[in-house]
């Protein structure tokens, strides 16, 4: 098998999407993102705002002479590869590796950093190899759910359950500062400008697009979610409460509610992460765990 090297353009953007999806579908588990992060990461702020460019540069594509995709690199804060297999060519992994090394040298941070699946020691192995080092109080995550049930939902009083565009990007984005704790920044003015752009996502089902609305008309809670028809599964992104409105049940509601919907859609699993008390008090599983790794550059 002959597989070349090529950069990534808009116009790819389906074709990885679709390839996110068959490395869900051949290896039963995630290995790296799941379409709905790749979706986020384009539409929610970078697209709108100017920034994408910027960002795809950091994606590569491995494929074969008729086009067919073998492998993805794309970065999120970390670097993060997409595989189909879980034994990899050991030719295609160390062009992997120098393609993010070398976009590491490109940028300021003066380091390298790669998350990597804890079911995938051979990309371990070379990692070791190639001069990284664990950093043990850093990880990332997947949690999962099934859909096997129908979730309790009970809506508070004075407050409203709304879906799409029955809740302005104004007030979507503010409830978004509110959850991530970051009024007054400069990325709160930006969020405030460029939000919605997530509704020109592919995978966007403005019904899915859940928001609980309180009665000044402020978002406090929010979840959308995403479908992944071919592997039957949601992906909850992005999910958040208002910090003044958390331990009253919100967050439960409006992703019980999320749930509910997707199971109706034939939807069999739900993921959603990275793991955290809220998530397995409400019935989330650790489902793949990774480690990562950082090397000087």
């Amino acid at each position: 098998m002959t597989v070349r090297f090529k950069a990534y353009t808009p116009e790819d953007m389906l074709k990885v999407r679709q390839f996110i999806s068959h490395v869900y579908s051949k290896l039963g588990r995630p290995n790296s993102w799941l379409i709905a992060r790749f979706e986020f990461e384009i539409f929610f702020l970078q697209k709108s705002a100017g920034w994408l460019p910027e960002w795809e540069q950091n994606i590569g594509l491995w494929e074969e002479e008729n086009g067919e995709l073998v492998a993805v690199a794309c970065k999120d804060g970390d670097f993060y590869f997409q595989l189909d297999t879980e034994q990899p060519q050991e030719s295609l992994l160390r062009e992997m590796f120098e393609f993010i090394e070398e976009k590491s040298r490109q940028g300021t941070a003066g380091y390298c950093k790669l998350a990597i699946p804890a079911f995938m020691p051979q990309l371990e192995k070379m990692a070791l190899s190639r001069g990284y080092e664990l950093l043990p109080n850093e990880s990332d995550n997947f949690v999962s759910i099934a859909l096997d049930r129908i979730f309790p939902v009970e809506i508070p009083s004075g407050f409203t359950l709304c879906s799409g565009a029955d809740v302005s990007n104004r007030a979507k984005a503010q409830g978004h500062i509110m959850a991530f704790n970051y009024p007054g920044t400069p990325y709160a003015e930006q969020m405030l400008q460029y939000y919605g752009g997530i509704a020109e996502a592919p995978g966007y089902r403005p019904e899915l697009d859940l928001s609980l609305v309180n009665g000044q008309g402020e978002v406090v809670s929010f979840c959308n979610a995403f479908l992944d028809e071919e592997n039957k599964m949601g992906i909850l992104e992005p999910v958040g409460t208002h910090r003044d409105y958390r331990l009253h049940g919100l967050g439960r509601t409006i992703i019980y509610e999320a749930l509910n919907r997707l199971r109706a859609m034939g939807m069999v699993k739900a993921y959603t992460g990275p793991m955290q008390p809220f998530y397995e008090r409400i019935g989330f599983e650790l489902d793949v765990e990774l480690t990562v790794w950082k090397k000087e550059i």
